[in-house]
């Protein structure tokens, strides 16, 4: 499939989209969280509190984002014709649509425990994370960015 000019960068290599970018920064929202925790010194034990209770729900959600920041990293990395970072970027679909299908599974464990009590803020966790998961799985274009590779020199 071909794309627009500019959905190319300076090596010829399909840039992720904006959605796609999206992805990894939702898939990495506990590191977000821990940094905006760790930026406000007096407020930050408090949010880290209201939105992880259970302590041992951010390190997990912390492991999960792993891929994300890694594959966040291996996207300016990958023009250098590094055998390794390619082949690693090429299963970056994978390795993200498990840590999506991770994510979901713990947030459907954690609502079990709370015997299915309603809350706003998990409820539209659930469906985003589902939602970016079905687009990850869905899109052509993350297909045709994640299969790109560089041009031989």
């Amino acid at each position: 499939m071909l794309y627009p000019i500019d959905a190319y960068d300076k090596h010829g290599l399909l840039k992720p989209s904006a959605m796609l970018w999206l992805t990894l920064i939702f898939n990495a929202k506990a590191w977000i969280i821990f940094v905006m925790a760790g930026a406000s010194r007096e407020q930050g034990a408090q949010v880290l509190e209201i939105l992880y209770p259970v302590r041992n729900n951010l390190y997990f959600a912390m492991v999960m984002g792993l891929p994300a920041l890694f594959l966040m990293w291996v996207t300016g990395q990958r023009h250098k014709n590094k055998k390794l970072i390619n082949a690693l970027w090429r299963r970056g679909k994978s390795i993200l649509l498990a840590a999506y299908m991770t994510d979901c599974a713990l947030q459907v464990y954690q609502l079990t425990l709370l015997n299915g009590a309603f809350s706003w803020s998990r409820a539209i966790t659930l469906l985003i994370t589902v939602w970016l998961g079905l687009y990850l799985i869905r899109s052509t274009r993350v297909r045709n960015t994640f299969a790109d590779q560089p041009l031989e020199r």
